[in-house]
């Protein structure tokens, strides 16, 4: 009787010590963001709805490009990769270099940028976000920022 008690007693307290799942995926709790001096990034649920994911092969997902730094820039490029777990490099999900595919923002006067879909394989365990620019008067020299979203 006495071994019983002490036996549940651990038992409960093992539970409670030791959660059986203990890391979440970043981009399953969504939104997901991070956050620099220049730039702000929100990985989010898709906004345009009519694609849908394929649960075993990727999930879907949008992205908001926001600066929200001091100086006067223009935004070069938007690039977004993937690894692949059997692999040593990154796979390419979208680039976009035009710069007629970036708004305005109508308050701030600087560069945005949406994306409402795109799809991101399940077994990526890291979205990696790299932001180009250059300030207006400096054209010559590029600046870039690289954020990781880990899965």
């Amino acid at each position: 009787m006495k071994f019983t008690k002490v036996f549940i007693f651990f038992t409960i307290l093992s539970f409670l010590l030791f959660p059986i799942s203990g890391v979440a995926s970043a981009l399953e709790k969504l939104p997901s963001s991070d956050k620099t001096d220049q730039w702000e990034i929100m990985i989010d649920k898709p906004k345009n709805e009519d694609v849908e994911p394929k649960p075993d092969v990727y999930n879907m997902y949008s992205m908001d490009v926001q600066y929200i730094g001091d100086e006067d820039i223009k935004l070069e490029r938007i690039e977004a990769y993937r690894d692949d777990p059997s692999s040593s490099y990154d796979f390419e999900l979208f680039t976009i270099a035009d710069t007629d595919d970036f708004e305005i923002d109508k308050n701030s006067k600087q560069p945005v940028f949406n994306h409402q879909n795109f799809p991101l394989s399940v077994q990526a365990k890291e979205l990696k976000v790299i932001v180009t620019w250059t300030n207006k008067g400096d054209s010559d020299r590029k600046y870039r920022e690289e954020f990781i979203f880990k899965q």
